[in-house]
């Protein structure tokens, strides 16, 4: 079963929710908030497995089998070790889990392309599904201050995640307005409506996608920078209200645009 771009979207949210996970000190924060959240990474990664194709499917499973050694030394209070296995799992799944299904999925990341057009693709890959995973983390710790996570933890980490949309709105509108980078919905209003009818392609086809890219656009360079400023304000004022509410929020709308946008490859 391949079910691009479903497996590639959660395994780049699987492996960076891990990365933000490996960061978070052990010191004051319990071995089992790390056990249950690695728990649940191997369940992500074990559907990833599922989704991606038989080419691959040792990839997948040895990393949640390296989450599976995580989760066992951190449900027996060996932070250390835990945190050990949980950074294998990161940098391969970050890397060669990544890497893995884009290889054998050729209209992810097309051959031939120009290096700018490459690189603008592979980070709009990276940092929009890197946005659903630190959103799920900032979600964690929001609910994880029982288990000994502390407010500037969870403003540190929220502040970042509006860091990140930030990013993706650059790449975003790199990819939708620089010359030269792609052939892109928003230079076929230059284009004559008679020339699109002459090589057969419909006007409205032209119109369809135009508004397709605009909906992208005002999602990542609006939407989700807008309810990651005010989660990062909500965590202020926490009293006041709830920045789950935000976090939950970008996680929807970061997903439908992830899969919106590997779908037109911007």
């Amino acid at each position: 079963m391949d079910l691009y771009p479903l497996n590639l979207i959660l395994a780049i949210a699987t492996a960076s929710a891990t990365i933000f996970l490996g960061f978070l000190p052990t010191k004051n924060i319990s071995s089992t908030f790390f056990a249950n959240e690695t728990g649940k990474a191997i369940l992500a990664w074990g559907l990833v497995a599922v989704m991606s194709s038989s080419k691959i499917l040792h990839f997948p499973i040895m990393l949640a089998f390296f989450c599976f050694a995580a989760w066992w030394n951190f449900g027996r209070d060996r932070a250390l070790s835990g945190k050990m296995w949980l950074s294998v799992a990161s940098g391969l799944g970050i890397s060669i889990g990544v890497m893995t299904i884009l290889a054998v999925t050729p209209q992810a990341n097309p051959p031939g392309l120009p290096q700018l057009n490459e690189t603008l693709l592979l980070a709009s890959i990276y940092l929009g599904s890197a946005i659903i995973g630190l959103a799920y983390v900032c979600f964690a710790l929001v609910q994880g201050t029982n288990s000994g996570v502390t407010q500037g933890v969870i403003q540190r980490y929220v502040g970042l995640l509006f860091g990140l949309t930030l990013l993706r709105a650059a790449a975003m509108l790199a990819s939708a307005f620089l010359p030269g980078v792609r052939a892109n919905a928003f230079s076929d209003l230059k284009i004559p409506a008679r020339i699109w009818t002459e090589i057969g392609i419909p006007i409205e086809t032209v119109r369809e996608t135009l508004l397709f890219s605009i909906i992208l656009l005002i999602l990542t360079v609006m939407v989700l920078p807008a309810l990651a400023f005010l989660a990062k304000r909500a965590t202020e004022f926490s009293s006041r209200i709830q920045p789950t509410r935000f976090l939950i929020a970008i996680m929807f709308f970061g997903f439908m645009t992830e899969f919106f946008a590997r779908i037109a490859r911007l």
